[in-house]
């Protein structure tokens, strides 16, 4: 496999990130070099692992300045969504409490809406008015 197609392949796994069988989850590392023995790529990982140093995965992603701000980012992209999953659940929260304080206070107000029963009382209206 010549290195731009295996470039190609490396920059379409990357992009996947975490979606890539290659993506380390504990470590938050792209796994490069099981995707290199995966590829056959076995001559450029010893070139870059002279050039880098072993392990590969965490001395080549080190040094780059690209993963360093990639890995930053992810952070606050995780805590703004673990901040904006609060205030929803914060939020759905409130709609539970507000229905039940509507259905308490239409409860309570059910008795003194009901209209009292009318008693018909004897007499009224004369019936010698009548005539």
């Amino acid at each position: 496999m010549e290195n731009e197609e295996l470039f190609e392949k490396l920059a379409l796994e990357v992009a996947e990130w975490e979606h890539s069988p290659y993506y380390l989850k504990e470590k938050e590392l792209f796994d490069l070099e099981r995707f290199l023995l995966d590829h056959q790529a076995h001559t450029l990982k010893e070139k870059l692992e002279e050039t880098y140093g072993k392990p590969l995965n965490q001395k080549f992603w080190s040094g780059s300045l690209a993963y360093q701000r990639l890995r930053r980012t992810r952070k606050v992209v995780k805590e703004m969504d673990a901040e904006q999953e609060r205030k929803r659940e914060e939020f759905a929260e409130s709609l539970v409490e507000n229905k039940k304080a509507r259905e308490q206070l239409l409860r309570d107000m059910r008795p003194s809406q009901r209209r009292s029963k009318l008693r018909v009382v004897p007499g009224g209206q004369n019936n010698s008015s009548k005539k």
